[in-house]
């Protein structure tokens, strides 16, 4: 009985460091608005801007503050899908945070976009995105 009064305040208290303060989530806050008129993902810290059109498809990475990630070194491809249909497009890394692939792709609103960004072979982030 004693050691059970002693055992289960000891734990709360454990368990209370363990969660993050109000000020420390409160400073965890960003947006996810489109900045290039794309749809934007999150995956593992980084935000992931998908921007699809017909004659071009541009992912732009930054982390949660919104600063550009560096893409050199990593791959990416966009499968696109539409009743059943799919397409898929590798993107080359470009020498800022943008991966890209240029061409004539059937875009259009309501499909679905798989992006599978991978760095030394291993995939980092699989995202599902519908076209506006």
């Amino acid at each position: 009985m004693i050691l059970a009064r002693l055992v289960v305040p000891c734990l709360a208290l454990a368990a209370m460091a363990l969660l993050p303060s109000a000020p420390a989530l409160a400073q965890h806050k960003h947006d996810h608005k489109p900045k290039h008129g794309g749809v934007v993902k999150e995956a593992g810290g980084f935000v992931y801007e998908l921007v699809a059109t017909p004659a071009q498809i541009v992912v732009h990475v930054t982390d949660e503050a919104d600063k550009p990630v560096p893409v050199r070194g990593s791959t990416a491809k966009v499968t696109l899908i539409d009743s059943g249909t799919r397409l898929e497009v590798p993107l080359a890394a470009g020498t800022d945070n943008r991966h890209s692939a240029s061409g004539t792709f059937p875009v259009k609103p309501g499909m679905s976009a798989l992006l599978d960004v991978a760095v030394g072979g291993k995939s980092v982030a699989k995202l599902r995105y519908t076209l506006k």
